[in-house]
């Protein structure tokens, strides 16, 4: 008897359940090392009963609770489990809204660089290339451009890998 009863219960459950899901919600969120605001993405499923109805409810929960986290946090498993349970008892604590199930697709976070951080790296690859370029120990006779040769344009393409791009036969390819 407890068994039809357990089974009338989870049925009607289920049939009442809705799944409301929010694709690529984008927020800003302050990193623990440098005190900047990041990006995160994130794509989430909610179950619950009338969730469809009150989505106004649950983007208002989700946006007021992410704010509260560091991207740090959002990135390891303890803290995105923190983050459903905060959101769960945040949107039935002031919206009312009872969320049975809640399921994370996709969380990213998206770094924005600082223009000083962009020139930094353009260096860094400069010197790293001049350094791969460097003259070999061969002396090769230098051409001086005399005024009735045409002008010869510099070769400014990048140089190409020393590997073949295409996977091995042999090998183990991911």
């Amino acid at each position: 008897m407890r068994y039809i009863v357990f089974i009338f219960l989870s049925l009607h459950v289920s049939v009442f359940a809705e799944t409301l899901a929010l694709e690529h919600f984008n927020a800003n969120v302050f990193s623990k090392l440098d005190k900047r605001p990041v990006e995160v993405s994130v794509s989430l499923v909610f179950e619950g009963n009338e969730i469809k109805k009150s989505e106004h409810k649950a983007v208002d929960a989700l946006n007021i609770v992410i704010g509260s986290y560091y991207a740090e946090d959002l990135v390891t498993s303890r803290g995105k489990e923190l983050f459903k349970s905060t959101l769960i008892a945040y949107a039935k604590k002031t919206h009312n809204l009872v969320i049975d199930a809640l399921y994370i697709k996709e969380l990213s976070i998206k770094t924005n660089p600082t223009t000083q951080e962009i020139i930094e790296a353009i260096k860094k690859e400069a010197l790293f290339q001049q350094k791969s370029s460097a003259p070999k120990t061969t002396q090769q006779p230098q051409q001086h451009a005399s005024p009735s040769q045409p002008f010869q344009p510099l070769n400014l393409a990048p140089p190409l890998p020393k590997r073949s791009l295409l996977p091995d036969e042999n090998a183990v390819n991911f």
